[in-house]
This record gives C-alpha cells, structure tokens and sequence, in this order.
C-alpha cells in the first residue's frame, strides 16, 4: 500500500492518502486483506482504492464498507456504498477521508457479461442481418444491450485506523504507550484507587489496562461473567444502583487522566459467560454443547471420566491430600489405569472403513435428488459402495 502526501498549502494541515491497489478481479492482495493506517499527528488522511480500467471488475464497480461515509454513527452490519470514478485513462478509483479510528470491513461489487442465452441470440442476429453492410459496427453495441450482467462480490477485506490519543495536552503516538495491567477486584473499593494511580505515574507508566471489571460468575474470575452489563458490586463502597456504578467510574476515570495524567483501557469479553449466568440460563444454545459442537465429544468424555475418577478416589486407595512425589506417581498411574485406558480415546482417530461407507451408501439412497451429483462422481460412489 503506497503512500501519498499533497503538497503544503498555506493554512492547511497536511493531508496524507494512502493507496490500495486492488486485482483484476476486484479483490484485496492476500499480504493487504487486513491494513493498518497509522495514525499521524495533525495529518488529515484519506484511503483510495484503485482499479485498473479494462479489469474483469470494471463495470459498475462499487465500494461497500461498514465505514459511516455519511457521519453516522458506526453500526458494523451497516454498510455504504461508494461508486469507483474514472481518475485517468488508466484507472478507476474510490476514496473517502479517514474522521475516526476503529476497525472496518469492505468488499467490492461489479458486473460481468454473462453468456448470451438463445433468445436473445435470435434478436441480435435479426438486428445484425438487418444492420447490413454496417453489421461490423453494430455487433458490440447490439450484444451490450441483449445479453444480461452477472452480479459478482469480493470477500470481505479490512482496515483498522489507529487513534490519535491525546495526554495532558500532548499527542501520545501508540509506540509511546507505556502499559500497566491491575486486577480491579484486588484494589479495593474504587474511591481508595487514587495512591495506585499515583504510584503508576510515579513509575513512568502512562496508560493503565484493567482487566474486566463486570459482575464475576461463580468461579470469581473477572474473564467469566455473571453479568456483562454491570460493574462488580465490590469495587463500591455501599449499594448503588447501576447508573451510580457507571457514575462513580467516569468519575474516577477523569481523575487518573487530569490528575495523574494516565489513559485507560479495559478488555471488553462479552462471550466469557459464567457458568451460572443468568443470560445463559434463557439463551443455551449460545454455550459449547454436543449438538452445536460434536468435535468437543472427545473432551467431553474425558472431563466427565476424570470428574467420576475424582469422585470416587477412595475406591482406589489414592489420598485426596497430595504431599509427596509417591502420591503424585499413585494418583497418574490411577488417571492411566482408570480414566485413560478404559476411554479408549485413539478411537477418534480411527475410522470403520466398511460402516462408513455404508453409511455413505444408505445417504446415497436416501437422497431425492440425483441431479446435484454428476455421472462421473455418482459412478466413483457407487464404486466405491460395491455397485459398480
């Protein structure tokens, strides 16, 4: 991806367009399907998309990106369309300016010729015998009109646009970025955060990451979550409703930037679901089970042999109190002999050669509808099944 700076203009910032040169049939190189536009200081920039005139995917080229070309508020399922214009004789281009950083999907749409059908070979052969002495010109234009356009779509690519952070007044480039990750459930109630903040600034850090600060499940693991859309009650002194808790926070945030001169950042973990989520009680088929996820079986089996080993360890003679080399020998050889031998878990990996073909076979006769196989493929099949 090339970059490209327009010359200084007198009371103007510096505006930098950064170039995307996309393949002849509308696609992001492989090496370019996910860019990155560093961020520069007082720089306006632009993304430009270019396409040779003349490529496959030069009719009727547009751009889609969940970018808000319009100013609105981001919405990632929400895309905008631009059209590629002509730049010069060579190329055709798209190109927008950059306002706000974040993470962005595009993809590219266009149109093809499709092959002409027998009808409308029938006209153009009419409009072209008709055409006389002067069918040589008229060809092209008559088949442009008669035969349809076959609509085509490009993966989807992405950009992210770095921020532009700002401290105390100054700009912070994000190799700047000095980082310190707390535990926020280990800082005690918010309103004592203050000394941490002090000391962190004292040490050099300028940014502090805290690890989620939402209601924790059951195992009180701040990456499992009870409810993802409340802070934890025990970062509070007192009980305070959640607007309160969201107050109270903003209000601690805009210390450690003003006072201790500090940024913040926080992981956002919506999909680490506590076990005993309330959410996930009313929406199950959002978790791993056997029915949406059947390669998890193996993992299954053996978490539940080694839950029913643990249980029962005193069948076994093994001590529950670990406190010597010789019980830590006991308890492996028990998971061997009671856990890992029996499960037979190499079964995975082996496949019953004639179950699985008559499984294919009995699939094969069950289908209704023969004509989404070709000849070839369904003679292969029924050789392999013994028909043949």
């Amino acid at each position: 991806m090339a970059r490209f700076a327009t010359p200084d203009q007198p009371n103007a910032p510096p505006f930098m367009i950064w170039n995307l040169d996309l393949n002849e049939d509308g696609t992001t190189p492989r090496e370019k399907s996910f860019i990155r536009l560093p961020s520069v200081h007082a720089h306006s920039c632009a993304i430009r998309f270019r396409l040779l005139i003349g490529s496959s995917a030069s009719i009727d080229t547009v751009l889609h990106t969940n970018y808000p070309l319009d100013g609105s508020e981001y919405e990632r399922t929400k895309f905008h369309a631009k059209r590629f214009n002509f730049n010069n004789q060579a190329e055709l281009i798209c190109e927008f300016r950059i306002q706000r950083p974040g993470p962005y999907q595009y993809y590219v749409s266009y149109k093809t010729l499709a092959d002409i059908d027998d009808d409308s070979a029938d006209v153009c052969d009419d409009v072209i015998a008709a055409a006389g002495a002067d069918a040589t010109t008229v060809i092209p234009a008559v088949e442009r009109i008669y035969r349809d356009f076959k609509e085509h779509r490009t993966p989807v690519s992405y950009f992210l646009v770095d921020p532009q952070l700002m401290l105390a007044g100054q700009y912070l480039p994000l190799d700047g970025i000095v980082l310190q990750s707390v535990n926020p459930k280990w800082m005690g109630p918010m309103n004592a955060w203050s000394p941490h903040f002090a000391s962190s600034h004292k040490t050099g850090y300028n940014m502090i990451h805290f690890i989620p600060m939402q209601q924790r499940g059951g195992s009180n693991s701040p990456y499992s979550l009870y409810n993802q859309l409340e802070l934890s009650d025990d970062l509070f002194d007192g009980d305070l409703t959640a607007a309160e808790k969201n107050a109270r926070l903003r209000e601690t945030l805009l210390e450690m930037t003003h006072k201790h001169r500090l940024l913040g950042i926080t992981d956002m973990v919506w999909n680490h679901t506590a076990f005993n989520s309330d959410w996930l009680a009313s929406h199950p088929e959002a978790g791993f089970n056997l029915e949406n996820s059947p390669h998890l079986r193996s993992a299954y089996e053996l978490d539940e042999a080694l839950s029913v080993f643990s249980a029962r360890l005193s069948d076994y003679d093994i001590d529950r109190m670990v406190g010597s080399a010789k019980d830590v020998e006991r308890l492996m050889r028990g998971v061997d002999d009671h856990v890992i031998k029996p499960l037979r878990l190499w079964e995975f990996y082996a496949v019953d050669v004639d179950e699985a073909l008559r499984q294919v076979g009995d699939a094969w006769d069950d289908s209704a509808d023969d004509s989404v196989v070709s000849s070839t493929d369904k003679q292969d099949l029924d050789s392999l099944s013994g028909d043949a």
